[in-house]
C-alpha cells in the first residue's frame, strides 16, 4: 500500500514540475535563437561589407560613399545586437526565478500529502488487517502466535487513539481482555464502544455482563442501570435474559427468574454449557418454589449434587508478600468464558493452607462445578487487591482437570509473575 501511494505521489509531483521544466526548456530555446540571430546579423554585415568593397573597386561608388554605407551597416548591426541583449536576459532571468522554487514546492507537496495521509489514511488499518489475517492463517508455534497477538493488540491500541469511533477495534480489545480474564478492561472497552453506538443492543448486553462481573457478580446500582438499558434495547437477548433471571432470583421472584431463563434457553443449543447452567438455575428456582428437592424414582428425597476440590496452596519463598495482601483462588473452564465457576479469597498471611472449593462457592447462579467437567484451578496473589488480574501479580495455574475422574488434592505453589 505504501509503495502504491508513493508511486502515485511521484506521478503527481511530475505534473507539478512539468510547467517549470517546460518553461526552462522554452527559455533555453530562446537563448539559442538569440545567439543564432546574432550570428546571422554578423554574417549579413560581413556580406554587405564585401559587396560594398566590390562596388568601390568597380568604381560604382567612391571612397566617401563606401565609408558612409559601412558606417550605416555597422550602426544597424549594433542596434540589432543591443535589442537582443535587452530582450534575451529578461527571458532567462524570469525562467531562472521560477525554476528555483521547484525543489521547495516538491518537498512541501510531498510532506503535506504524507502528513494528511498519515492523519486520515488507512495504512495502520491495513497493518491491523494483515496481522489479523496472519494470525487466522498461522500454523506457527504457540510462542509465535502469542507474539503476533501482542503485536496486534498494540497496533489496535495505537489506532483507536486516532480512530476512537471504530467499534470493531473496541470489541476486539474487549474480547482479548476477556480471554486474558481482565474483565475490568473488557468493560471499559465496551463502554468506549457504546460512546460511538449507544443504542447497539449487543454492546449494551456485553457491557452489562462484564460490569456485573466487575462488581463481584452483584446487582449494584450501575449494573441494574446497564441491564435495564440492555433489556430496553433488546428484550430477547440471551445474555440479558440470563442477567434478568439472576436479578429476579436475587430479589426472590423465582417464577420470574425461571421465565427469563427459559427465554434465554430457547436461543441455545441444549448441549451447550450455558444451557445446562441455566437449567441448573431453573431447577433450583423451581425447587425453592415447591419447597423441596423432589423425589427420585424410588421416592427418596434428592439432595443437590456437590463437588469439592481440595487445593493445597502455598507461596514460594522468593515471592514478596504482605500479610494483608489478598489471594484469589478460582476454578475456571478449560476453554470458553473465563468467568470462575467457583472462587474464594484469603489473605497471604494464611498461607500455606488447604482451600476447598464447592458449587456453593459459585460466582454466577446456574454456572458452577456441577455444570462442567474440564476445568483448571488458578491461584493469584493480587498486587492491587482487585479480583481482576493485573501485570505484576504472582500466580499458579493447575493442569487441566477432568472432574469425572479427578481424585485427591490439587497442589499449587504461587511462583510465576504475570508479565
Amino acid at each position: 500500500m505504501i509503495l502504491w501511494i508513493s508511486l502515485l505521489l511521484l506521478i503527481a509531483l511530475g505534473f507539478l514540475a512539468y510547467p517549470f521544466l517546460t518553461e526552462a526548456r522554452q527559455s533555453s530555446t530562446s537563448l539559442d535563437e538569440q545567439i543564432t540571430r546574432e550570428n546571422t546579423n554578423i554574417r549579413l554585415f560581413k556580406e554587405q561589407q564585401t559587396q560594398l568593397q566590390q562596388q568601390q573597386v568597380r568604381g560604382e561608388i567612391d571612397s566617401e560613399q563606401y565609408h558612409r554605407l559601412v558606417v550605416d551597416a555597422e550602426k544597424l548591426l549594433l542596434d540589432n545586437t543591443e535589442l537582443d541583449l535587452l530582450e534575451g536576459p529578461s527571458i532567462v532571468d524570469n525562467a531562472g526565478n521560477g525554476l528555483w522554487l521547484l525543489p521547495f514546492l516538491l518537498i512541501a507537496s510531498f510532506a503535506t500529502t504524507w502528513a494528511i495521509y498519515d492523519d486520515i489514511g488507512a495504512a495502520e488499518d491495513e497493518n491491523v488487517a494483515a496481522l489479523l489475517s496472519q494470525i487466522a492463517n498461522s500454523e506457527a508455534q504457540v510462542t509465535e502466535t502469542e507474539k503476533l497477538n501482542q503485536e496486534l493488540m498494540q497496533a489496535i491500541k495505537e489506532r483507536v487513539k486516532k480512530r476512537p469511533d471504530n467499534i470493531y477495534y473496541w470489541v476486539i480489545l474487549a474480547q482479548a481482555a476477556i480471554a486474558d480474564n481482565n474483565i475490568l478492561a473488557a468493560s471499559q472497552h465496551f463502554a468506549s464502544a457504546l460512546l460511538v453506538a449507544p443504542q447497539d443492543s449487543q454492546l449494551l448486553a456485553q457491557y452489562a455482563e462484564t460490569l456485573f462481573l466487575v462488581d463481584d457478580s452483584k446487582f449494584t446500582q450501575r449494573v441494574g442501570v446497564a441491564v435495564g438499558k440492555a433489556f430496553a434495547a433488546d428484550s430477547s437477548n440471551q445474555t440479558v435474559l440470563g442477567l434478568k433471571g439472576i436479578e429476579a432470583f436475587a430479589g426472590g421472584d423465582f417464577q420470574l427468574a425461571v421465565s427469563y431463563w427459559l427465554g434465554a434457553q430457547e436461543q441455545l443449543n441444549s448441549g451447550s454449557a450455558i444451557f445446562q447452567g441455566l437449567q441448573v438455575g431453573i431447577d433450583r428456582a423451581r425447587e425453592i418454589v415447591d419447597g423441596n428437592f423432589g423425589p427420585d424414582n424410588e421416592g427418596n428425597q434428592l439432595s443437590a449434587v456437590q463437588i469439592a476440590l481440595q487445593i493445597n496452596l502455598s507461596l514460594d519463598v522468593k515471592v514478596p508478600s504482605r500479610p494483608g495482601q489478598r489471594v484469589f483462588i478460582a476454578a475456571v473452564r478449560q476453554s470458553g468464558p473465563p468467568m470462575p465457576l467457583a472462587a474464594k479469597k484469603i489473605f497471604a498471611s494464611q498461607l500455606p493452607m488447604t482451600v476447598v472449593l464447592t458449587d456453593k462457592d459459585a460466582i454466577i447462579l446456574g454456572q458452577d462445578l456441577t455444570t462442567e467437567t474440564k476445568i483448571k484451578v488458578i491461584a493469584r496473589l493480587s498486587s492491587s487487591g482487585s479480583a481482576t488480574p493485573q501485570s505484576g501479580d504472582w500466580e499458579a495455574v493447575s493442569e487441566s482437570l477432568d472432574l469425572d475422574v479427578h481424585e485427591g488434592e490439587i497442589i499449587l505453589v504461587i511462583d510465576r509473575q504475570r508479565p
